[in-house]
């Protein structure tokens, strides 16, 4: 089993990966999002590095979301990954989101068995 999970910046392709979910028969959760730079920024907390973040979130949307699924087949991750890959144009664009995969040992929980 593996967890996918996704920081997705551009939410104007959200929908777009949610159907990539749906096809593949794969569940997904989106929640709200906010980077740790916006939330500094946001307090007025003086650290040096953050002139530079600053300059990179300037004209961007301060929230993202994330989008994360626990995948029981390496198949359907591969499948489903790659159309994320392609809908985020391979994360070319700097600040666009980013994506991983982790291992999953055990679930649990009342739907646990409907992992596909």
């Amino acid at each position: 089993m593996f967890a996918l999970v996704l920081i997705l910046n551009d939410i104007s392709k959200l929908d777009d990966i949610h159907e990539a979910f749906y096809r593949e028969e794969i569940g997904a959760t989106t929640i709200d999002s906010q980077g740790m730079g916006k939330v500094l920024l946001d307090h007025n907390i003086n650290i040096p590095m953050l002139d530079s973040v600053k300059k990179q979130i300037d004209g961007r949307k301060p929230y993202s979301k994330i989008v994360f699924s626990i995948i029981r087949d390496k198949e359907k991750l591969d499948r489903v990954a790659a159309k994320i890959n392609e809908e985020m144009e391979r994360f070319e664009e700097p600040g666009i989101g980013f994506m991983f995969v982790m291992p999953v040992i055990e679930v649990y929980g009342s739907k646990s068995d409907d992992i596909k």
